[in-house]
């Protein structure tokens, strides 16, 4: 099974310029069964267009969760998954004083192994971000359904040995720790992929081809792994 997660940052690239198509490109070569997108725009004529091209790509579900309303359009977390979603869920995260958050959560069944798997896009702030997390892991907690978890997004953690985020760790059994953010040189490891059932195997990458140098201020970060029977 490969993963990914990618703030995409509204499509804008390194250089101020909006263009989906290389965002689009980077997902195509993926290839991935699940992708997370963060910082999705949704009702400009760039922006729906881009959301059209999504439903082209052999995935089907094609899953939306506003955050919140920018002053031209909608902004959120997006989930592509290779077959159906059986359960869908949009939590709204507590914000404090800062950007409206939230969590788009789905269970679905892929390559014969049932899943539940969750985006997010978590809070610039630390003392927003630490009440997020508690909040987040009891949500994809507490909805009945398959043990496997997949949690993937910009979790926007700048020193990952926070007390907190080190026990937001220990409460998956595999989380990656790869530099993401910004593309060039990656200094920080802000986009996640967090895994909990029973793993054969995992690895975690970036992509580092010349689509992705100019595409978003963030790196794709990508795992493939192997889920025990």
């Amino acid at each position: 099974m490969r993963i990914l997660s990618y703030n995409i940052h509204g499509c804008i690239g390194r250089e101020g310029r909006e263009n989906p198509e290389r965002v689009l490109a980077i997902i195509h070569r993926a290839d991935a069964d699940i992708v997370g997108l963060q910082e999705v725009h949704q009702d400009d004529a760039l922006d729906r267009d881009f959301l059209r091209k999504l439903e082209h790509l052999p995935y089907r579900s094609v899953l939306y969760g506003k955050t919140m309303r920018k002053p031209s359009a909608n902004y959120g977390n997006l989930l592509l998954l290779r077959e159906p979603a059986t359960k869908v869920q949009r939590v709204e995260l507590p914000a404090g004083g800062g950007e409206p958050r939230g969590i788009l959560i789905a269970d679905t069944t892929i390559n014969g192994i049932s899943l539940r798997v969750a985006v997010t896009h978590l809070d610039i702030r630390a003392a927003d971000r630490q009440r997020q997390s508690v909040e987040l892991l009891k949500h994809v907690g507490l909805m009945d359904g398959p043990p496997n978890l997949v949690l993937l997004g910009d979790l926007n953690e700048w020193l990952p040995l926070r007390p907190y985020f080190r026990r937001f760790g220990k409460a998956f059994d595999v989380i990656s720790k790869l530099r993401t953010f910004p593309v060039r040189p990656a200094l920080f490891a802000l986009d996640r992929i967090a895994l909990r059932g029973p793993i054969r195997q995992c690895r975690f990458w970036t992509d580092r081809a010349t689509p992705a140098d100019h595409a978003s201020d963030h790196r794709p970060l990508l795992c493939d792994m192997v889920w025990n029977d």
